[in-house]
């Protein structure tokens, strides 16, 4: 499993959005830690019961039903995430796809014992990993895009800070209910915002730079997921004075 580093302004945008008991933010934690280590390349967090197909790999809430209430579990359960399951009895036979689990050769010891460790305790909302495993993808997707060497997640408050360009919340809380937003911020990131009327008077950036390397199928999930943060609390953005020209940005 391939791992990712998280940074802490990852994590706070994750508690943001979610706001968490103790437990939700033991499972989000988890749910970052199995995402970025490829977990969910073949695990699921519940079965899908509306699927004829045999899955890749048994789901954790499977896993957890199995397995709860053997006192060996965690050291054959670790012993597998680490080694993997090619010389080992397959227990899932004929109820899932693969033949067996490969070595995961990137992830510690240490971060395979939290995640058996929660596995087995596991009781938990799959609508809300579901959304967490998508807010990190997006979060990754606008990183490796560039996105964050200009934007931030929330607004700058402090008011001798001049931000480079608008945070994601900004942006969604001036263009959440405007006509043909995601056909203008597709515009804009992908062609650029230079000529056009400044309309963002409260950053360092006179414009937006194209982003030529960004596919557009990329742009369109980015666009969506931005208008789907939570505003509350951000104040819209100010439109030009009329009469100034028309804007992408």
């Amino acid at each position: 499993m391939a791992r990712l580093k998280f940074s802490l302004a990852t994590l706070f945008a994750v508690v943001v959005i979610f706001p968490l008991s103790a437990a939700h933010a033991k499972d989000q934690q988890m749910l970052a830690l199995a995402n970025a280590s490829g977990c969910f390349i073949c695990h699921k967090i519940a079965p899908d019961a509306a699927s004829d197909e045999l899955p890749l790999a048994p789901s954790y809430q499977e896993i957890a039903l199995r397995y709860r209430g053997d006192k060996d579990a965690f050291s054959r359960l670790l012993d597998r995430v680490l080694h993997g399951t090619v010389y080992q009895d397959q227990v899932w036979e004929g109820e899932i796809g693969m033949r067996f689990m490969p070595p995961n050769v990137n992830v510690s010891r240490e971060d395979a014992s939290s995640l058996v460790h929660w596995i087995l305790k596991l009781d938990i909302d799959p609508q809300m990993a579901k959304r967490l495993m998508h807010h990190d993808r997006m979060l990754t997707l606008s990183t490796v895009s560039g996105c964050t060497i200009c934007h931030r997640m929330d607004p700058v408050n402090v008011s001798r800070v001049i931000p480079l360009a608008p945070s994601f919340r900004e942006v969604a809380a001036h263009y959440q209910d405007r006509p043909g937003n995601k056909d203008r911020l597709l515009e804009s990131i992908l062609q650029g915002t230079q000529g056009n009327q400044k309309i963002w008077q409260n950053v360092n950036m006179l414009y937006m730079p194209p982003n030529v390397a960004l596919k557009r199928e990329d742009g369109v999930k980015l666009i969506e997921w931005i208008l789907s943060l939570d505003t509350k609390g951000v104040p819209r953005q100010m439109e030009p004075p009329a009469g100034m020209g028309s804007s992408r940005q």
